[in-house]
């Protein structure tokens, strides 16, 4: 019965984000949070969330920037390197913090100041460098990280469906280097076998559900939602770091 419960939590948050482009894996890591062993937590909720952004991906596939994807994706693997011999001896909560603040400015910054910082404006490769080696560490240690990436791609003003199938890919490769790392950090998926496939499965069906309804979602009102969703996962971030 809680492999059922989990599989319809994981088909509705995969529905959710493949509507909206995030939010699904920052809620579904807290569900998985209370019924998975903590040392497998991240790497399997990698998995069932590269199950999810790639088949978002591919069902968008039309819509990928690519011109962003090879810079981020260096990042990403470059940022796991680094992080990886060291994620035992730190305490990352501090970090959600940094993250949240991070997503405010980059979604809001622009109605404070009429120049925005360069390294976060979107017209700079190295910006898309960065944000690959912030999702790479930081993905290590937090599990979902999804809105740092939808962040910056606001900034770049790409359309709706640019924005959750570009996003789609980075964290498709994010989680893949977390899988590959975690197991040879000696997690082992193979043990929970039966869990990671069932909600790999229903994360897949939960992005075409999600694709078909986000058709019908016109942009003057995506937008809005989108940096509203931005704006509470950012304080939530910020609350977890400060409690």
């Amino acid at each position: 019965m809680d492999l059922y419960l989990l599989a319809i939590f994981t088909l509705l948050t995969s529905t959710f984000a493949a509507i909206m482009g995030q939010g699904g894996g920052l809620i579904l890591m807290g569900i998985l949070a209370g019924s998975v062993p903590a040392p497998a937590l991240i790497a399997i909720h990698g998995f069932i969330q590269a199950s999810s952004n790639g088949s978002r991906a591919y069902l968008a596939r039309k819509n990928i920037n690519w011109s962003i994807i090879l810079p981020v994706s260096a990042g990403i693997v470059l940022g796991a390197a680094f992080i990886l011999p060291i994620i035992p001896l730190l305490n990352w909560q501090w970090m959600q913090g940094v993250i949240a603040l991070y997503i405010l400015w980059v979604t809001w910054g622009h109605l404070l100041s009429d120049s925005n910082l360069k390294v976060l404006s979107s017209k700079h490769q190295h910006s898309f460098i960065t944000l690959g080696l912030l999702q790479g560490s930081l993905g290590m240690a937090l599990g979902a990280t999804g809105p740092l990436g939808n962040a910056l791609l606001l900034k770049k003003g790409l359309g709706k469906d640019a924005i959750i199938a570009s996003n789609a890919i980075i964290m498709l490769m994010s989680h893949l280097v977390k899988i590959i790392f975690f197991s040879l950090m000696g997690v082992q998926l193979i043990a929970h076998a039966n869990l990671v496939v069932t909600l790999s499965l229903a994360a897949i069906a939960g992005s075409y559900l999600g694709s078909f309804f986000r058709q019908s979602l016109p942009e003057r009102i995506f937008f809005p939602l989108f940096k509203a969703l931005l704006t509470l996962l950012a304080l939530r971030m910020l609350i977890l770091a400060l409690t």
